[in-house]
């Protein structure tokens, strides 16, 4: 839910007069995403307000990832200096920032075209190439947790109470999907080893990289946001993430091996990954996506959640397809990649 905003019609009016210098003709606020967003003299400007519980410090830490990028001619937001020389204001205890207006439009998971799909990766592998030279200190993401015993086993309990609250008979493709989750969680514990795991490419990246961070104009990429998130990781993770969201062909959580190897050739124009990120890369979403309850838990509290009850849906079949084809993706990629039959 997007918080209440601190901010009148004439505060605007002011703050950008005598921060910025900007003389405000028109204001108008804009009803998407979950921050508080305002069109400055007809989308000559966006000021946004960011949630409360955005600190400066991350989004001071955000303005210099996007202006590192922007160095490397990658398409980002352009944010307004203050006349002092800041990228960002706090104001009432919000961040604010000003950004010039990205032209653009959204488009739906899953309905990205081939080419579109290919300029997923191709920017995915542009922006980490970009980040190894980024002079920040990122936040590492501890992945060893998604795969620990302890927390599968949590997981497992987890899934197992939200199918006491329900019963076959009156949610029979919840319970099913629950069910098969547990399978899963418990086939991975016992009989797949993680050990290796430790020897994944980690490197700066986006964090939350997806199609749904990008902005198209006549069906291109045309700004790519949200670096908030970004943090050291194994790459792999955002490489088959990017692809399931984009691709058509993966609509409803299908996996087209095929365009799954092309994605990932894509990116290694620009990044080399090594046989055990290969290895591992389809395991490593897997047992991310299988720990999660998210989507189910919602809905089962709250019947207006369907939106939610679908990407559920979405993720559980994902899980699916790559239980029942890790090997045949990973036999494409090293043949494909590594060449070895």
């Amino acid at each position: 839910m997007i918080e209440k905003t601190v901010f009148t019609k004439e505060e605007i009016i002011n703050l950008l007069k005598t921060s910025y210098n900007i003389e405000v003709l028109q204001v108008e606020k804009l009803n998407r995403g979950s921050a508080n967003l305002y069109s400055i003299n007809k989308n000559e400007y966006i000021l946004k307000e960011f949630q409360s519980k955005y600190t400066k410090d991350e989004i001071d830490k955000e303005i210099a990832i996007i202006n590192h990028l922007r160095k490397d001619k990658i398409p980002v937001p352009e944010y307004i200096q203050t006349l002092d020389g800041n990228y960002s204001i706090l104001y009432k205890n919000r961040v604010i920032i000003m950004q010039k207006y990205i032209e653009g439009y959204t488009i739906e998971s899953n309905t990205g075209n081939y080419d579109q799909m290919l300029e997923s990766a191709e920017y995915l592998g542009k922006i980490i190439k970009s980040l190894k030279s980024l002079d920040i200190d990122l936040p590492s993401n501890d992945i060893s947790s998604w795969y620990s015993e302890e927390t599968i086993n949590e997981s497992i309990e987890k899934q197992q109470k939200l199918l006491k609250k329900i019963s076959e008979t009156t949610y029979p493709q919840i319970y099913k999907d629950l069910t098969d989750k547990i399978s899963m969680l418990e086939y991975m514990r016992d009989n797949f080893d993680f050990t290796e795991m430790s020897k994944l490419t980690i490197m700066n990246t986006h964090g939350d990289y997806s199609l749904l961070q990008f902005i198209y104009k006549d069906g291109k990429i045309n700004a790519i946001i949200d670096f908030v998130s970004a943090c050291k990781m194994p790459i792999v993770w955002e490489v088959i993430r990017s692809y399931s969201y984009i691709d058509s062909k993966a609509k409803g959580g299908k996996i087209d091996i095929n365009n799954l190897v092309q994605y990932v050739k894509k990116f290694m124009n620009y990044v080399q990954l090594n046989k055990y990120d290969l290895k591992f890369m389809p395991y490593l979403y897997l047992v991310q996506l299988l720990t999660s309850t998210f989507g189910y838990k919602q809905y089962i509290a709250d019947k207006s959640k369907e939106s939610l009850l679908e990407f559920a849906y979405f993720r559980t079949n994902l899980c699916k397809c790559l239980f029942n084809n890790a090997e045949k993706i990973l036999t494409a990629l090293m043949e494909e990649l590594f060449n070895e039959n």
